[in-house]
């Protein structure tokens, strides 16, 4: 099967969403079938074996360069005649829609609020360009199904754009197995001692590549106030970011001796696996990997509700979703919880319904199959 792919950059190391573009490519280019991949960026080892197509994306256009692209990509795709066309990425039109971005519709109104979400949208010329490219993808013909990583992802859609529900599957994202197991635990005591963590400590662990939305100093405010009762408690922080407010509410509370900020690392798995919880009260998530990579090395999650990865957390049993993201002593009670009632990391890593990567790539290839005969029909 010749499958087209869209996505804006085809580079592994950029993120999340660009490794798991790659990833997949490569997993079906390994099962035989012809991959093309339409981008603005690619990275030639990433690629190889593949057919990339480059697209431009200029930014003199400012705000203009999202739609520029989104229209040009789908065209290039629909001209190589593949048998079916994957958008990982804002373009149209194609056979399936992967929303892994989620929708700017919703990230405005969580980060300013439903009259300031409008506001921005009418004086900034960015969101405003955004929103409009995201109700194009929404319209007849465009796609003939979607796919959404969370069902949190797939109710919005529904509610906002009117799309049918059987017209969006949810596929939640894959583990690598490979990668994030319990057995990462066996190394913890090593870690700690190399990074000045006590090996009898509690460590809460915090990660993510956007620290504002992800919930850093959030984080931080909980662990004080768990802190308050437990002199055991340590703090981690793994990832770039800013953190000099972080760090100042810690040396005010004293506590900045037991918080560590370990930067970028190559084994992300390590950490989860020295750690007692992890902690993400993102601000907006459609579903976070760092919750479904912790569940899978056996440590508990606690998240927000506005987090799609919460379909994965069973509250009390493997983490707690939170009803205020922002309320520090709530987030404290459930760090305590989880500290003063261990789960066991198996019933952890089993209890969260987790998808292999290779279970996720096979039910998106027939998602892509089925759109495929929708249109051929």
């Amino acid at each position: 099967m010749h499958i087209a792919i869209v996505r804006t950059e085809f580079i592994k190391r950029r993120g999340g969403a660009e490794r798991y573009a790659v990833e997949l490519a490569q997993h079906w280019l390994a099962e035989g079938h012809q991959i093309s991949v339409i981008c603005h960026k690619h990275d030639a080892t990433d690629a190889e074996g593949m057919n990339v197509v480059g697209v431009s994306r200029p930014k003199v256009l400012g705000p203009f360069k999202h739609g520029w692209f989104a229209k040009r990509a789908g065209q290039a795709a629909a001209e190589l005649g593949a048998d079916a066309v994957l958008c990982l990425a804002r373009a149209w039109p194609g056979d399936v829609l992967r929303l892994g971005d989620g929708l700017h519709h919703r990230w405005l109104e969580v980060r300013y609020g439903n009259e300031g979400a409008q506001r921005r949208a009418k004086l900034n010329p960015r969101h405003r360009e955004l929103l409009k490219l995201e109700e194009k993808l929404f319209e007849p013909g465009q796609f003939g199904l979607y796919v959404a990583n969370s069902e949190m992802i797939r109710d919005e859609v529904t509610r906002r754009f009117g799309v049918e529900a059987e017209r969006v599957v949810v596929i939640p994202n894959g583990v690598d197995w490979a990668r994030f197991h319990t057995g990462v635990r066996e190394g913890r005591d090593k870690l700690r001692a190399k990074n000045g963590i006590p090996a009898g400590a509690k460590l809460v662990l915090f990660s993510g590549m956007d620290f504002r939305r992800k919930g850093l100093i959030e984080s931080v405010r909980g662990f004080i106030r768990c802190a308050e009762t437990r002199p055991d408690v340590h703090f981690a922080c793994v990832g770039p970011g800013y953190i000099e407010a972080a760090e100042a509410e810690l040396q005010t509370a004293g506590l900045r001796a037991r918080a560590h900020f370990i930067g970028q690392t190559d084994d992300i798995a390590a950490w989860y696996g020295a750690s007692d919880l992890f902690v993400l009260p993102s601000m907006h998530d459609p579903s976070a990997n760092a919750v479904t990579e912790a569940l899978a090395c056996g440590t508990p999650v606690i998240t927000s509700s506005e987090n799609g990865a919460k379909q994965h957390i069973r509250d009390g049993v493997n983490g707690w979703v939170l009803n205020d993201r922002q309320d520090a002593n709530e987030l404290a009670e459930r760090m305590l919880q989880l500290i003063e009632y261990p789960p066991r990391a198996e019933s952890v890593a089993d209890s969260g319904s987790l998808l292999g990567k290779d279970v996720n790539a096979a039910r998106l290839l027939e998602t892509l199959q089925r759109a495929r005969a929708l249109r051929e029909a």
